[in-house]
């Protein structure tokens, strides 16, 4: 039960913020193929604005739950309001109890077919360009050994800026890259894809998103 309200509370709530800022959402072809599809897996987005958390919310597939940051459970409202919403806590405290989040989330999405939504930049880019991307979505994918599949978000930058009071409205264009697979008992190669997942992000954020439907 909670798999199928937490997604369904997340995109109402994504919606309602986005049309309320003057945002609409557009896909491309690509990108409503790919997330048609459930299946147990890391879902990534780059991070440059105010916008993309209610934009997260809004594209959020069938199994679509947040990756949260584990301290964010005990805040008032939002901490109960993620958790009910089937989100996924991830500790990034000690080696050991990053470890067992971790193994304890990766069964998670085995075991309940999640698409965890995640940015690998670990927070929101200053300036609207691409951040360095940390390890944490892909030790997550690595664990439950599920693929990654990269969102590009076009254009949140430009429409909400950080450290600008209200957005610019305008449209988001959500585009989908080609899944990436982990490479199985080879943890040291993890920063070599985070590297190389970040150029592919450089490229397509440069070449701008397909036609959207």
């Amino acid at each position: 039960q909670r798999n199928r309200v937490g997604p369904r509370m997340a995109r109402g709530w994504g919606w309602m913020v986005s049309r309320l800022a003057g945002v609409r959402i557009q896909y491309t072809p690509a990108a409503r193929q790919a997330l048609d599809t459930r299946k147990a897996r890391v879902l990534t987005f780059n991070h440059g604005s105010t916008l993309d958390v209610p934009v997260g919310a809004a594209l959020l597939p069938e199994g679509g739950v947040l990756a949260i940051k584990a301290e964010m459970r005990a805040l008032p409202l939002l901490g109960p309001a993620c958790a009910a919403m089937g989100s996924i806590f991830l500790d990034r405290g000690d080696r050991e109890s990053a470890y067992e989040s971790l193994k304890v989330s990766a069964r998670r999405i085995q075991d309940e077919k999640l698409q965890v939504l995640i940015a690998p930049e670990g927070t929101r880019s200053p300036d609207g360009q691409l951040g360095q991307f940390k390890l944490g979505a892909f030790h997550l994918a690595f664990v439950a050994q599920a693929p990654i599949l990269p969102l590009v978000l076009h254009n949140s930058a430009a429409i909400w800026p950080r450290g600008q009071i209200a957005p610019n409205g305008g449209t988001v264009i959500i585009d989908a890259l080609p899944e990436v697979h982990m490479p199985a008992g080879d943890s040291d190669a993890l920063r070599s894809q985070a590297d190389a997942l970040r150029t592919l992000y450089q490229k397509a954020l440069l070449a701008g998103p397909s036609v959207a439907d």
